[in-house]
């Protein structure tokens, strides 16, 4: 975490152009951090800067580039172009990000000099990037999710009886529990902050999935509960509006009223934040994602488009979810023209045909080359993605190859290495592997999710990238 050391307004003389050149500096590296592959560019510079130190809302000003990609960022002199690594515009909730980083190096910034600057002390105390998080989310008593945070990051490096643990808290967002009205939390109840997280034992009280810490409003520790009775008494039978992976489902429930937040340390480490009903970030690889499923969502149902039947979206996105939190990669197709685009991308032995070819008469007892993979299509012949379980749909990804369907809900093949076209592979240069190449290739054939090993979920469309969460 990076550290200031606050000025006194009566050492305020000359220039400050280094100082604001170090800010410079952190707004560059934590614009990388939430957005790895987007471009921020200098377009104007001052290399002197005097402050007079008066005190305003703002020194930023964020405005929309003329092509309605990128944004336009005047802060402190200087101009920055700030553009999406693909040709598709920053969405809404990206763009609400950018402003909250922006803004946050601001107040952080003015609270080197403004001793009145709301919350001062704490806006150094922790982590820039926890932060950010924390005012993305508004919640009640902002400050209790970087402590807690912070908490989990640290339980993160430690191991119990030689094993990674896991963690969760559920930071309330009413004054009292509404699971238990009448129960006040005891004197003397410790901070939830990195100190617990030294005691031996603390983080086999809650495991995250299945029992999880509550924290009152106040920060403090308050009782243990299991996940899944305190969703249903205080969130009743609701099931949740967008798509969440199966093991979070009591976690973003948890979370659709009352203002509530839940924060969970994954068994692959991983630290999740739920909010509004939605699991809005991930924390893997040494940086936060935005996750913002509910927009991608809705994508993903436009590009299906409202012909297919209405859980098709639904259900071959939740089983893409569920391949991504474990750890699976899988590649799901939807053909708009299947007439046309079968013939160019799947080959007649991994095709699923109604008819079944007899055994090989001249070897009865081993299966020829071309009936092998064909074999495999009898457990789903004559049935569609309707009449499939979210896992029976996930063990089909989960052979090496794509799933595809057509916009009726079909099951068109399984398992089936696609063909990809010669013009598509002049479209796909650089790509980091087959299954992407085979995703950019196919998304000219309709919509396309790729899930990656590493726990990405991808959707590709026309040969280019939609979204990534």
């Amino acid at each position: 975490m990076d550290q200031e050391t606050a000025i006194p307004p009566d050492r305020l003389t000359g220039p400050i152009s280094k100082l604001v050149g170090l800010y410079q500096g952190f707004l560059r590296r934590t614009a990388e951090h939430f957005f790895p592959e987007a471009l921020l560019d200098a377009i104007g510079d001052r290399t002197v800067i005097n402050w007079d130190g008066r005190r305003r809302e703002e020194y930023y000003r964020l405005t929309e580039d003329p092509d309605g990609v990128g944004l336009i960022l005047d802060w402190f002199g200087t101009r920055y172009m700030f553009q999406p690594g693909s040709p598709t515009p920053f969405l809404p909730a990206e763009r609400r990000l950018i402003e909250i980083i922006v803004r946050t190096l601001d107040l952080r910034f003015r609270g080197l000099f403004d001793l009145e600057i709301v919350h001062r002390a704490e806006r150094f105390h922790y982590a820039l990037e926890d932060l950010i998080i924390t005012e993305y989310l508004n919640p009640a008593d902002p400050f209790r999710v970087p402590a807690v945070l912070e908490a989990l990051r640290v339980a993160a490096l430690s191991t119990y009886e030689n094993r990674r643990v896991s963690m969760g808290a559920v930071l309330l967002g009413t004054q009292n529990d509404p699971a238990a009205p009448n129960w006040t939390n005891p004197g003397g109840a410790p901070r939830f902050n990195t100190r617990l997280t030294g005691i031996k034992g603390f983080h086999r009280l809650g495991d995250g999935l299945c029992t999880a810490f509550i924290v009152d409003r106040q920060g403090e520790l308050g009782r243990i509960v299991d996940i899944e009775r305190w969703t249903q008494r205080t969130q009743g039978a609701n099931a949740l509006v967008d798509p969440c992976p199966r093991e979070y489902i009591h976690h973003a429930r948890a979370t659709r009223s009352g203002g509530h937040v839940c924060l969970l340390l994954t068994r692959s480490q991983e630290i999740k934040v739920f909010a509004r009903g939605t699991m809005v970030f991930a924390f893997s690889d040494a940086r936060w994602r935005l996750l913002d499923i509910p927009t991608k969502f809705a994508t993903w149902c436009r590009a299906i488009s409202t012909s297919c039947p209405s859980d098709l979206a639904l259900k071959l996105f939740q089983a893409a979810l569920n391949l991504a939190e474990d750890r699976k990669g899988g590649l799901f197709v939807v053909l708009r023209d299947p007439a046309k685009s079968v013939a160019q991308l799947i080959a007649p032995q991994d095709r699923i045909v109604e008819d079944v070819i007899a055994d090989d008469p001249q070897d009865p007892e081993n299966l020829s080359p071309r009936q092998s993979k064909r074999v495999l299509h009898h457990v789903v012949r004559g049935r569609s993605l309707a009449d499939l379980d979210s896992s029976e749909l996930e063990a089909l990804a989960g052979i090496d190859g794509a799933v595809v369907t057509d916009l009726s809900g079909r099951l068109l093949t399984f398992g089936a290495i696609l063909r990809i076209d010669p013009e598509a592979l002049k479209v796909a240069r650089a790509v980091e592997g087959a299954r992407t190449l085979a995703a950019l290739a196919a998304s000219f054939h309709g919509p396309v999710l790729k899930v990656s090993e590493d726990g990405f979920l991808t959707m590709y469309l026309g040969g280019r990238r939609m979204w990534e969460l």
